[in-house]
């Protein structure tokens, strides 16, 4: 059973001064297509972005906790369902499992790491982010962490 009690922290943010950036990357990976998959949080996070015009005098919004714990929620079920049973039933014991995000300004997901579990349950995790889709937001990129108890 999945315990109510879900958690993020914002981590590695990327928040440099300026306002142009608006979450371009120069090489985002071209998610759904059958020849490419999510990178991990790291390598998105090193990634190179536009962030603007470093001079101005502006904010660069990034999105709340409670709007990555809501759409991550909505995913839940599919990835208790289709990931968390099937490692159980192979005998693998997960507790609490950590995803962490990379997402670009335009709410699609860059970058993910999950821990702990199999390389086959990590992939399961992997491909059910990799289709999740945040609103949009005014820096070029975030990181989140999104965590959730199976016990």
């Amino acid at each position: 059973m999945v315990r109510s009690s879900l958690g993020i922290a914002l981590v590695g943010a990327l928040c440099a001064a300026g306002c142009g950036g608006r979450g371009k990357s120069e090489s985002k990976p071209t998610v759904g297509s059958a020849q490419a998959a999510l990178i991990s949080y790291d390598e998105a996070m090193q990634k190179p972005v536009e962030v603007g015009d470093a001079t101005e005098d502006c904010a660069e919004g990034q999105l709340s906790d409670a709007v990555i714990v809501e759409e991550m929620d909505r995913h839940l079920n599919n990835m208790y369902a289709e990931c968390v049973v099937p490692e159980y039933r192979r005998g693998r014991k997960l507790d609490t499992v950590t995803i962490d995000l990379a997402i670009l300004g335009d709410g699609s997901v860059q970058g993910a790491t999950v821990n702990p579990g199999s390389a086959r349950f990590k992939k399961c995790i992997v491909g059910i982010v990799e289709d999740v889709r945040f609103p949009k937001f005014s820096a070029p990129r975030m990181g989140a962490r999104y965590q959730f108890h199976t016990s």
